[in-house]
Protein backbone atom coordinates (compact mmCIF):
# COMPACT_ATOMS: atom_id res chain seq x y z
CA UNK A 1 0.00 0.00 0.00
CA UNK A 2 2.88 2.70 1.06
CA UNK A 3 4.33 1.73 -2.16
CA UNK A 4 1.19 2.84 -4.41
CA UNK A 5 1.30 5.82 -2.44
CA UNK A 6 -2.02 4.68 -0.54
CA UNK A 7 -2.45 5.25 3.08
CA UNK A 8 -5.40 4.16 4.95
CA UNK A 9 -4.47 6.77 7.56
CA UNK A 10 -2.80 10.23 7.92
CA UNK A 11 0.46 9.96 9.25
CA UNK A 12 0.21 13.37 11.26
CA UNK A 13 -2.95 12.05 12.88
CA UNK A 14 -1.41 11.47 16.13
CA UNK A 15 0.46 15.13 15.98
CA UNK A 16 -1.51 18.01 17.66
CA UNK A 17 -2.64 20.26 15.47
CA UNK A 18 -2.37 24.84 16.70
CA UNK A 19 -5.69 25.88 16.03
CA UNK A 20 -5.65 28.89 13.49
CA UNK A 21 -6.26 31.40 16.16
CA UNK A 22 -3.29 30.27 18.43
CA UNK A 23 0.28 32.33 18.58
CA UNK A 24 3.60 31.84 19.83
CA UNK A 25 4.46 34.81 22.26
CA UNK A 26 7.93 36.08 23.55
CA UNK A 27 8.35 37.56 26.91
CA UNK A 28 10.12 40.55 26.83
CA UNK A 29 13.09 40.44 29.53
CA UNK A 30 14.41 43.61 31.96
CA UNK A 31 17.14 44.09 29.78
CA UNK A 32 15.42 43.41 26.38
CA UNK A 33 13.25 46.15 27.92
CA UNK A 34 15.83 48.66 29.23
CA UNK A 35 17.64 48.35 25.80
CA UNK A 36 14.93 48.22 23.73
CA UNK A 37 12.87 51.74 25.71
CA UNK A 38 16.49 53.09 25.18
CA UNK A 39 16.75 52.75 21.42
CA UNK A 40 12.94 53.41 20.79
CA UNK A 41 12.78 56.72 19.20
CA UNK A 42 9.53 58.66 20.01
CA UNK A 43 6.38 57.93 20.07
CA UNK A 44 7.17 54.30 20.09
CA UNK A 45 8.93 54.42 23.55
CA UNK A 46 6.35 55.94 25.56
CA UNK A 47 3.53 53.60 23.42
CA UNK A 48 5.67 50.78 24.62
CA UNK A 49 5.75 51.80 28.10
CA UNK A 50 2.07 52.64 28.40
CA UNK A 51 1.79 49.15 26.90
CA UNK A 52 4.52 47.21 29.04
CA UNK A 53 2.31 48.86 32.22
CA UNK A 54 -0.71 48.93 31.96
CA UNK A 55 -1.38 45.65 29.34
CA UNK A 56 -3.03 48.14 26.65
CA UNK A 57 -3.60 47.07 23.25
CA UNK A 58 -1.54 49.31 21.15
CA UNK A 59 -4.36 50.91 19.12
CA UNK A 60 -5.33 51.81 22.26
CA UNK A 61 -2.94 53.96 23.05
CA UNK A 62 -2.67 55.48 19.53
CA UNK A 63 -6.76 56.67 20.29
CA UNK A 64 -5.99 58.38 23.31
CA UNK A 65 -7.08 61.82 23.75
CA UNK A 66 -6.64 64.46 26.51
CA UNK A 67 -10.19 63.51 28.46
CA UNK A 68 -9.85 59.95 28.63
CA UNK A 69 -6.79 60.55 30.60
CA UNK A 70 -7.62 61.66 34.80
CA UNK A 71 -4.46 61.61 36.37
CA UNK A 72 -5.69 62.31 39.83
CA UNK A 73 -7.87 59.78 40.16
CA UNK A 74 -4.92 57.03 38.65
CA UNK A 75 -7.17 55.90 35.44
CA UNK A 76 -7.54 56.52 32.07
CA UNK A 77 -10.65 55.70 30.24
CA UNK A 78 -10.57 53.34 27.12
CA UNK A 79 -13.55 53.30 24.55
CA UNK A 80 -14.43 49.50 23.14
CA UNK A 81 -15.66 48.13 19.70
CA UNK A 82 -18.01 50.27 17.51
CA UNK A 83 -19.66 52.30 20.68
CA UNK A 84 -18.62 54.82 22.64
CA UNK A 85 -20.81 53.88 25.53
CA UNK A 86 -18.83 50.87 26.25
CA UNK A 87 -15.70 52.08 28.62
CA UNK A 88 -13.02 50.36 30.48
CA UNK A 89 -11.17 51.90 33.24
CA UNK A 90 -7.76 51.24 33.23
CA UNK A 91 -5.67 51.61 36.38
CA UNK A 92 -1.82 53.46 35.99
CA UNK A 93 1.35 52.65 37.56
CA UNK A 94 3.83 55.50 38.11
CA UNK A 95 5.69 54.92 34.81
CA UNK A 96 2.34 54.93 33.06
CA UNK A 97 1.79 58.17 34.81
CA UNK A 98 4.75 59.97 34.01
CA UNK A 99 4.34 59.07 30.17
CA UNK A 100 0.85 60.55 30.39
CA UNK A 101 1.82 63.59 32.51
CA UNK A 102 4.55 64.33 29.95
CA UNK A 103 2.55 63.80 27.01
CA UNK A 104 -0.34 66.16 28.56
CA UNK A 105 2.61 69.30 28.93
CA UNK A 106 3.65 68.69 25.68
CA UNK A 107 0.52 68.42 23.09
CA UNK A 108 -2.67 70.75 23.27
CA UNK A 109 -4.23 69.37 20.83
CA UNK A 110 -7.06 66.51 21.68
CA UNK A 111 -4.75 63.28 20.77
CA UNK A 112 -1.93 62.17 22.78
CA UNK A 113 -0.38 60.27 20.21
CA UNK A 114 -0.50 62.69 17.21
CA UNK A 115 1.07 61.21 13.59
CA UNK A 116 4.81 61.86 13.50
CA UNK A 117 4.66 63.78 17.55
CA UNK A 118 3.02 66.54 15.59
CA UNK A 119 0.77 68.54 18.00
CA UNK A 120 -3.05 68.97 16.11
CA UNK A 121 -2.71 65.61 13.78
CA UNK A 122 -4.90 62.71 13.94
CA UNK A 123 -3.63 59.46 15.84
CA UNK A 124 -1.45 57.64 15.00
CA UNK A 125 -2.23 54.81 12.67
CA UNK A 126 0.58 52.30 13.03
CA UNK A 127 4.38 52.51 14.44
CA UNK A 128 5.20 48.55 13.12
CA UNK A 129 7.85 50.00 11.00
CA UNK A 130 9.41 52.34 14.00
CA UNK A 131 9.56 49.09 15.94
CA UNK A 132 11.03 46.84 13.17
CA UNK A 133 13.52 49.11 12.85
CA UNK A 134 14.47 49.27 16.27
CA UNK A 135 14.60 45.40 17.07
CA UNK A 136 16.54 44.57 13.75
CA UNK A 137 19.20 47.42 15.20
CA UNK A 138 19.50 45.88 18.38
CA UNK A 139 19.30 42.12 16.91
CA UNK A 140 16.20 41.09 18.86
CA UNK A 141 13.08 39.58 17.62
CA UNK A 142 9.84 40.24 19.19
CA UNK A 143 6.83 41.51 17.92
CA UNK A 144 5.25 44.75 19.07
CA UNK A 145 1.92 43.14 20.61
CA UNK A 146 4.22 40.96 22.87
CA UNK A 147 4.47 44.16 24.97
CA UNK A 148 0.67 43.00 26.23
CA UNK A 149 1.68 39.28 26.45
CA UNK A 150 4.83 40.30 28.75
CA UNK A 151 2.55 42.66 30.78
CA UNK A 152 -0.04 39.59 30.85
CA UNK A 153 2.63 37.05 31.97
CA UNK A 154 4.34 39.59 34.61
CA UNK A 155 1.10 39.66 36.18
CA UNK A 156 0.26 36.25 36.62
CA UNK A 157 3.90 35.93 38.41
CA UNK A 158 3.44 38.52 40.85
CA UNK A 159 -0.13 37.08 42.28
CA UNK A 160 -3.00 39.16 39.95
CA UNK A 161 -5.85 36.96 40.02
CA UNK A 162 -6.19 35.38 36.63
CA UNK A 163 -9.96 36.57 36.79
CA UNK A 164 -8.93 40.31 37.45
CA UNK A 165 -6.42 39.85 34.76
CA UNK A 166 -8.93 39.11 32.29
CA UNK A 167 -11.10 42.24 33.19
CA UNK A 168 -7.63 44.41 33.03
CA UNK A 169 -6.93 43.21 29.81
CA UNK A 170 -10.47 43.57 28.43
CA UNK A 171 -11.08 39.65 27.62
CA UNK A 172 -14.68 38.19 28.46
CA UNK A 173 -13.75 35.03 29.44
CA UNK A 174 -10.55 32.67 30.76
CA UNK A 175 -10.47 30.88 27.96
CA UNK A 176 -8.99 34.15 26.12
CA UNK A 177 -6.43 35.08 28.55
CA UNK A 178 -4.85 32.01 29.56
CA UNK A 179 -3.02 32.38 25.57
CA UNK A 180 -1.30 35.54 27.43
CA UNK A 181 -0.74 33.98 31.32
CA UNK A 182 0.95 30.77 31.00
CA UNK A 183 4.09 30.89 34.15
CA UNK A 184 7.64 30.68 32.70
CA UNK A 185 9.50 27.42 33.75
CA UNK A 186 11.38 29.61 36.71
CA UNK A 187 8.07 30.33 37.67
CA UNK A 188 6.73 26.73 38.13
CA UNK A 189 9.81 25.45 39.90
CA UNK A 190 9.83 28.44 42.02
CA UNK A 191 6.53 27.52 43.02
CA UNK A 192 7.27 23.50 43.77
CA UNK A 193 10.06 24.44 45.62
CA UNK A 194 7.59 26.95 47.90
CA UNK A 195 5.76 24.06 48.36
CA UNK A 196 7.85 21.94 49.92
CA UNK A 197 9.58 24.39 51.91
CA UNK A 198 5.84 25.02 53.40
CA UNK A 199 5.50 21.59 54.07
CA UNK A 200 8.55 21.29 55.71
CA UNK A 201 7.72 24.08 58.09
CA UNK A 202 4.35 22.23 59.15
CA UNK A 203 6.50 19.08 59.44
CA UNK A 204 8.35 20.52 62.66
Amino acid sequence: MLDAKILRDSPARKVKQLKANERSFHVISNDEQKLYLLAAPQPLQDVAILMLETGMRCNEVYQLRRQDVSLEKGYLKVYKAKTRNSVQKVYLSDEARKVLRYRLNRFKGENLFPQNDIDGNPPTNSLDKAHLATVRNLKMKFRFYDARHTFARRAVENGVDLLVLASILGHSNLKVVMRYAHPSEGFKADAIKRMEQNRKAKAV
